[in-house]
């Protein structure tokens, strides 16, 4: 029989989608009776508690990311400072926590600062190669050291099939560790049939692009003779508003996500890798709106919208009209 292990599980906290994805490892490591301490902040902490009420979640230092109202180099820059003072409070936290308690696992969702070279550290990321706007060079080179302090890098893929250049080519260092495990998502497990067909909105990701695509979703779909339901991404949020034939939900339980995924005739949504695992799984139509300024959610977006069942608008250019002719030709 298999020794239980004691595991640390840290999550980052970039909108929902760490989170969301990590959820089927945790209830993985849970059914076969291993001890699961969580460790996030924010909207992804407040996520992870309603999910598994039962498991101690600690607060972690936060990477405070923002994208600004406009696409700035100078925002850029500053997000990558507050990227790199956010590993160094994470290694600060993470050895008063392992002083305070005993381990046998660390498995980090994207938190390049939780590892310990004394105990087995594995890494969760899809992107072993960034895409930036400038000292691409310089932001990889980083990016593999942070990589390289773990045991191991597992990628939520298959053959490379949706993160496309984001994986691939494998650094030469790094390729011993890689592992890819196949798409994560907490709907895997969720058999639900279609009750109605809606048009659904999702919005995720980091203030204030999540409130300026929020607002612009709500008034078109108010503006639909269709039923439709906008996700705000927001699990402080539990009351509904309805507004005509438009439902709006801060937050749902899985099973009622699952629920409104599968009437879904059509997603309307950001192109981060998590919601599209989601979709993929769930072989949905998507209209897909990469946030301004994060270079990997355009990639994902362009590398996606070949495929037919994709249509890629960007925010800047999005309107009623586009955004009507978009729904009528997906659907």
């Amino acid at each position: 029989m298999l020794e239980k292990k004691k595991i640390l599980f840290a999550v980052l906290n970039w909108g929902l989608g760490h989170a969301t994805r990590s959820w089927e490892l945790i209830r993985q490591l849970i059914e076969q009776g291993d001890e699961v301490i969580l460790a996030s902040d924010g909207e992804a902490k407040l996520f992870l508690e309603k999910e598994f009420p039962l498991l101690v979640i600690h607060s972690i230092p936060s990477y405070n990311i923002k994208y600004s109202q406009k696409d700035t180099t100078i925002g850029m820059l500053f997000n990558g400072v507050k990227i790199q003072s956010a590993v160094r409070k994470e290694k600060k936290w993470l050895k008063q926590f392992l002083a305070d308690n005993k381990i046998n696992q660390i498995i980090s969702d994207n938190r390049y600062g939780i590892c310990d070279l004394s105990i087995p550290s594995v890494i969760i990321t899809h992107q072993i190669n960034i895409k930036a706007p400038f000292a691409s060079w310089f932001v990889n080179f980083q990016n593999r050291i942070w990589l390289n302090q773990f045991d191991e890098i597992w990628v939520p893929d298959v053959n490379g099939e949706l993160s496309g250049e984001l994986s691939r080519p494998i650094p030469s260092k790094l390729l011993s560790k890689v592992k890819e495990i196949g798409w994560l998502s907490r709907f895997k497990q969720q058999k639900k049939t279609i009750q109605k067909q809606i048009i659904l909105a999702v919005v995720s990701g980091p203030e204030p692009q999540k409130s300026i695509l929020s607002a612009r979703l709500k008034s078109f779909l108010t503006q639909l003779e269709e039923e439709s339901i906008l996700y705000l991404g927001c699990p402080e949020i539990n009351q509904q508003e309805k507004i005509g034939n438009l439902t709006i939900k801060g937050h749902a339980s899985t099973s009622e996500v699952a629920q409104d995924l599968a009437n879904a005739k059509i997603v309307i949504s950001r192109s981060g890798y998590s919601s599209l695992m989601d979709y993929k799984i769930l072989n949905k139509k998507m209209i897909l709106i990469p946030t301004p300024g994060q270079d990997e959610q355009l990639y994902l977006g362009k590398y996606l919208s070949v495929n037919s069942e994709v249509t890629l608008i960007s925010q800047k250019d999005l309107n009623f009209a586009n955004f009507k002719s978009a729904i009528f030709h997906a659907c």
